[in-house]
């Protein structure tokens, strides 16, 4: 396998985000329409596709001690000058923007509503107007892929929809052995950008452990005891990844890595491996490969399931890539990084994604303690989920396949149902 093709695929699918990256995109698409618009408009209207609208609804929304995506719209035209930052512009909100953005809240200039059949599953379109003048935004594909502007009922920049997929198209040609292969023989140098990105999301952990506004990475913190791995990584895991994710869900201003298009596959990729490496007491360089086998599978894995999914995609994508990296970094084959990854699936395939809010910090530490654990079982103890076991197929990929097809169309009137049950839920 080409290496070049698999860093190119690392950059383009790992970025920076600020809050969660629903809500995110909504406050981008917003901000955007207000920058064509080129003033500060007095009504909003803004239409998601359903999973979007699932995932954003009740999680919090960086600086503004609110939650969900009327006020991540609202946010928006006050940040159309930092719109080149993407996903990023969230660290510039203050006081005054939350202040400014509560009063157009409560005066009802602000409209929010899913499309039931929307053009694609993630999708965005804010329109904002003032006066007689109006302009919109339709970003979709991805999180920050904006693919039109409009101003006044013309159309000032329009582009195909190329999704960030389309790249993790070209390395889902390649089996996983190939890819692994490539990677043991990668240059530290190559990898670095891994390891800076697994510092940041600890940073966040970090926060989440000590912000009197969380809660479970102190009560974890008081669990944690001196005891040899596997139970050190798999607690130490736990810490990492429910704090970083419970501190991003209730809207801490605290940047994250994503991976995949996705702040919390960021949070279980990283962090886990991380706690891991920690807990061996690993090298740098052994840490980079052991990021690039976990991201390679993260990113791989989506390509088949797609961003938007029924299922938690932490547990069957994140977690499943923190497994093979384990394995990885106790030397083990890579029979037993496939078999650790089955065990992984066949467990957790069923784990349904019910949109990002604080309990995704438990759905996370699961994982990562689940993934942690079945490497140590596949490696040192030759216990695994066999193949041909359920969805757990003949091979990896095949596997990895069923996956997607579990997701659409398998999972696609669920998630109708689990759409229905949040909005039944936040109506009372």
């Amino acid at each position: 396998m080409n290496k070049t093709l698999l860093i190119e695929v690392f950059k383009k699918e790992i970025e920076k985000s600020t809050g969660c990256t629903d809500p995110g995109a909504v406050t981008l698409a917003v901000a955007k329409a207000t920058e064509v618009l080129g003033e500060k408009p007095d009504k909003i209207k803004v239409t998601v596709s359903p999973n979007l609208y699932k995932n954003g609804i009740s999680v919090g929304v960086p600086g503004t001690g609110k939650r969900g995506l009327f006020q991540a719209a609202a946010l928006g035209i006050y940040l159309s000058e930092w719109t080149g930052e993407d996903l990023g512009l969230l660290d510039h909100v203050n006081e005054e923007m939350v202040r400014k953005s509560n009063d157009m809240l409560k005066d009802g200039s602000i409209n929010v509503s899913y499309l039931k059949q929307p053009p694609d599953p993630l999708y965005v379109k804010a329109e904002v107007s003032k006066d007689s003048d109006s302009a919109w935004t339709v970003i979709q594909g991805d999180y920050s892929n904006i693919t039109q502007t409009g101003k006044n009922n013309k159309v000032k920049y329009s582009r195909p929809l190329e999704k960030t997929e389309d790249t993790v198209d070209e390395l889902i040609k390649y089996k996983i052995s190939d890819i692994i292969e490539t990677i043991k023989h990668m240059e530290v140098e190559e990898l670095e950008f891994l390891v800076q990105a697994a510092k940041i999301n600890k940073a966040a952990a970090q926060e989440g452990m000590r912000n009197e506004s969380a809660v479970i990475g102190s009560a974890l913190s008081s669990m944690m005891e001196n005891v040899n791995f596997p139970y050190s990584a798999m607690m130490l895991g736990k810490l990492y990844t429910a704090s970083a994710a419970e501190a991003r869900m209730i809207g801490l201003n605290v940047p994250i890595m994503a991976i995949a298009g996705s702040g919390n596959h960021g949070i279980t990729n990283f962090l886990g491996v991380l706690a891991a490496a920690e807990s061996l007491e690993l090298s740098e360089t052994e840490l980079a490969r052991a990021l690039a086998v976990s991201s390679a599978i993260t990113i791989y894995i989506k390509g088949y399931v797609k961003r938007m999914t029924a299922f938690c995609g932490c547990s069957v994508a994140a977690a499943t890539g923190v497994a093979a990296a384990v394995v990885y970094m106790l030397g083990g084959s890579f029979d037993d990084m496939v078999n650790a990854m089955h065990s992984v699936i066949g467990a957790l395939a069923g784990m349904v994604c019910d949109g990002a809010k604080e309990s995704c910090a438990y759905k996370l530490s699961t994982a990562t303690a689940t993934a942690i654990e079945y490497a140590y079982l596949s490696k040192e103890k030759k216990v695994f989920i066999p193949k041909a076991n359920g969805i757990v197929s003949h091979t990896i990929e095949g596997t990895f396949k069923k996956l997607g097809q579990l997701n659409n169309p398998g999972m696609v009137e669920t998630d109708k149902c689990l759409l229905e049950i949040i909005e039944e839920i936040q109506s009372r």
